[in-house]
């Protein structure tokens, strides 16, 4: 009780405090560098860096380093994170000063939208397949809400945002540094500030074991150097009772198999990466020929 007592007396005094707390409402929004909020809030470099370790050392918000870039936001699953979100919630958005740090943050997405220019490369076609691909993926997912989903794949902006309100929270991961900028870009500037981007390596994931209640890999496994490594890690951060999906482009897999049987294939990966292979289905979008595998470590479930 003390520790508790201790702990709220700590995050009030943190946040009594003006930049403090429009700081706090501003990373509650996305994931923003010092660089950016410096322009959001006004203030200097040393200024904003001093305020964001105070809140950082109660664990009001994280830093996650993005190559040679650090970036903070308000986290979902921690005690300090809910605390910030409760406390933030009390804000009156038509507030003058609230108001005025959304327009600024607006501006700052607009610019990065600008910067990275999203989908100015991808045809039309592509985009309408990724589209379907985000269709096909939240009606596997269905309407029951999910408390957090990893997404790993070729079209985290796209497929992300067809699927964003199937869970409170979904990480989106993507090997590309310009690809994972583009969707926070995108998914930010809609609004999505539960959507979390992430550059990352499918065999190396940064979470922690048993994290999220539904992975999708999207096209992630074939291009994987060591397929049966990238399905172990999937595998791990999915809790006991959360599903997997896969999907896959079948002609890749046929060339991977070598000119054997492309399900036999998909079959096996999930299979080393100790889930059960509970559906095994075709997809066709955009005049592409996709599997998705939907596993699950319950083998009770998957024989139902």
């Amino acid at each position: 009780m003390v520790d508790a007592f201790e702990g709220l007396l700590r995050n009030l005094r943190s946040v009594a405090e003006p930049t403090r707390l429009r700081m706090l409402a501003v990373l509650s929004l996305g994931e923003f560098s010092v660089t950016e909020l410096t322009q959001i809030l006004g203030h200097s470099q040393p200024r904003v860096s001093r305020h964001l370790k105070l809140l950082g050392d109660c664990g009001l918000l994280e830093r996650f380093r993005e190559q040679h870039w650090i970036l903070y936001r308000v986290p979902s699953e921690t005690p300090g994170g809910r605390f910030a979100r409760e406390l933030l919630a009390m804000l009156d958005p038509a507030d003058p000063v609230v108001a005025a740090d959304r327009q600024r943050v607006a501006a700052v997405l607009d610019e990065r939208t600008r910067r990275a220019g999203p989908g100015k490369d991808v045809p039309e076609s592509e985009r309408r397949r990724h589209e379907d691909i985000a269709h096909e993926i939240a009606a596997e997912l269905g309407e029951l809400g999910h408390e957090a989903l990893l997404y790993f794949g070729i079209a985290p902006a796209s497929v992300i945002g067809g699927i964003a309100r199937r869970a409170r929270r979904i990480v989106g991961m993507n090997a590309s540094r310009l690809e994972v900028q583009r969707a926070r870009a995108l998914l930010h500037s809609r609004g999505l500030s539960h959507c979390v981007l992430q550059q990352g390596d499918l065999n190396a994931l940064p979470q922690a074991s048993s994290t999220f209640d539904a992975v999708v890999l999207d096209c992630a496994l074939s291009g994987a150097a060591r397929p049966a490594e990238a399905m172990r890690e999937a595998a791990r951060v999915l809790k006991g009772s959360g599903r997997l999906i896969v999907l896959e482009d079948y002609e890749v897999l046929e060339q991977r198999s070598g000119g054997g049987n492309p399900l036999a294939l998909l079959r096996e990966w999930v299979a080393e990466g100790g889930l059960v292979c509970a559906r095994l289905r075709p997809v066709d979008v955009g005049g592409a020929h996709l599997l998705m595998a939907v596993a699950t470590t319950d083998r009770a479930a998957a024989a139902a």
